[in-house]
C-alpha cells in the first residue's frame, strides 16, 4: 500500500482540558472501519497549550502497537514522520486491514514542549479503536 501522505490543518475541535502533565492536546485518530486489504491512516497530534511549542530538535518519538487485525507502515514515528501544522505537530503512517475483527491501535509519545523560557519533557498513551470488515 500507499506510504505517500497528505498533511492537512486539524480540523477544529471543542475546547479540551488539557492534563496539566501533557500540556497539549494528544489526538490519535485512525478510520472507523477498514475493510481487508483497504488502506488508511494513522495520525497523532500533539497541539501544545498556548505559549508552549513542540520542540523539534529535541527527541520526538511516537510508539505504535495494535492487536493484529491491521498492518501499520511504521511503528515508531519521529519528526521525519510528522510536519507542522499551524501550531499542531502532525505524524502520519499508513494502515491496512489485514483481517476481520476490532483491533485497538495504541500510541506511546515522548515529546518536547518549550516556552521562550524553559523546555520540558512530556510522555503520555493514547488508544483508538479500528473495525476491519
Amino acid at each position: 500500500f500507499s506510504t505517500a501522505l497528505a498533511f492537512a490543518a486539524p480540523s477544529p475541535t471543542p475546547a479540551a482540558k488539557v492534563d496539566p502533565k501533557e500540556n497539549a492536546e494528544l489526538t490519535l485518530k485512525a478510520p472507523d472501519n477498514l475493510k481487508v486489504k483497504q488502506s488508511g491512516e494513522v495520525s497523532f497530534t500533539i497541539q501544545p497549550i498556548k505559549g508552549w511549542k513542540v520542540s523539534l530538535e529535541a527527541p520526538l518519538t511516537v510508539k505504535l502497537s495494535n492487536g493484529g487485525k491491521v498492518t501499520l507502515a511504521k511503528r515508531k514515528l519521529g519528526v521525519k514522520d510528522g510536519a507542522k501544522v499551524g501550531t499542531s505537530f502532525v505524524l502520519k503512517t499508513a494502515v491496512e486491514g489485514s483481517s476481520s475483527g476490532t483491533d485497538t491501535v495504541k500510541a506511546d509519545v515522548v515529546y518536547f514542549l518549550c516556552t521562550e523560557e524553559v523546555c520540558k519533557r512530556f510522555s503520555a498513551s493514547r488508544e483508538v479503536a479500528l473495525k476491519v470488515n
